[in-house]
């Protein structure tokens, strides 16, 4: 939809209504970006925003343009979920979070390629110890661990519900280093670690470690190193079928062996497999 269309589309809205925006767009001029803010910051009783490929300008380059639209954001008093995708929020998140006055219980921060600074701003944050969801999928996280990733999750411990950990490079040493901070998350319901190249054994540590905790229900896992080659931290196809059969045929086994079968582990769904699958020998 063109821009004009969208904000011509808000205009003819009771505003105060509005409790969800979605927006996938491009504004392709600074003037743009500043006459979305000025709608954005009417609808007072928004609960839920999402923006992808939204192209922030932040300082020195595109001072006025930012602090304007940061500001109407901060007029949304009600916001309780944020998502961002596809957007270069690198070294600024601090600028995006630090306007808004309440605490969010819900945020996905997508392929925004956050650094450490921006994780451990979060960590420290008022929404830590707030939130309920988080998704950091898309990230490169593997060089915050040791440090910036562990001291999150321990400030998200208490609350958070739904983590999303996928394609952010991690390996085993990673999940490994991660796992003692992670089991302190005892109302976890559901984890998310596809296209991260975990070995065949980590998973079965993963399984091992979190069968404790009583409230996890969820888990999508990454296809084991053994079973398809990774580039770029991404799963890179042909995956071996039969290889990939046997791990969960293990991974059910020790579901069994925890008295875990209320837990349902699964890998990514069969048209997001890359290549074509090998057959069993």
């Amino acid at each position: 939809m063109p821009f004009d269309g969208l904000v011509g589309i808000l205009k003819t809205l009771d505003l105060d209504s509005i409790q969800e925006l979605e927006v996938f767009d491009w504004f392709q001029a600074l003037s743009e970006q500043s006459l979305f803010a000025t709608q954005l910051g009417r609808i007072r009783n928004l609960r839920s925003l999402k923006l992808a490929y939204y192209q922030w300008a932040f300082p020195p380059e595109g001072e006025q343009s930012s602090n304007h639209f940061l500001s109407h954001l901060s007029q949304l008093q009600h916001l309780q979920k944020l998502h961002l995708s596809c957007s270069y929020l690198s070294g600024n998140l601090h600028q995006v979070l630090s306007c808004l006055q309440t605490p969010l219980y819900a945020l996905e921060i997508r392929s925004c390629t956050l650094l450490d600074t921006d994780i451990t701003f979060l960590s420290q944050s008022l929404h830590a110890t707030c939130l309920k969801k988080l998704d950091l999928s898309g990230n490169n996280l593997s060089y915050m661990v040791p440090g910036p990733l562990e001291a999150l999750l321990r400030a998200v411990a208490r609350t958070l519900q739904h983590l999303d950990l996928n394609h952010c490079w991690l390996k085993d040493a990673h999940l490994h280093a991660i796992l003692p901070t992670l089991c302190c998350c005892v109302h976890l319901r559901s984890l998310g670690l596809s296209d991260n190249p975990f070995s065949r054994a980590s998973l079965l540590g993963l399984l091992e470690r979190t069968a404790v905790l009583t409230e996890l229900k969820q888990v999508l896992y990454p296809i084991p190193v053994e079973c398809c080659a990774y580039l770029h931290g991404l799963s890179w196809g042909p995956v071996d079928k039969g290889k990939l059969s046997q791990t969960q045929v293990e991974l059910q086994a020790l579901l069994q062996a925890m008295q875990r079968a209320d837990m349902q582990w699964r890998p990514p769904p069969p048209s997001s497999l890359p290549g074509t699958l090998a057959q069993p020998e």
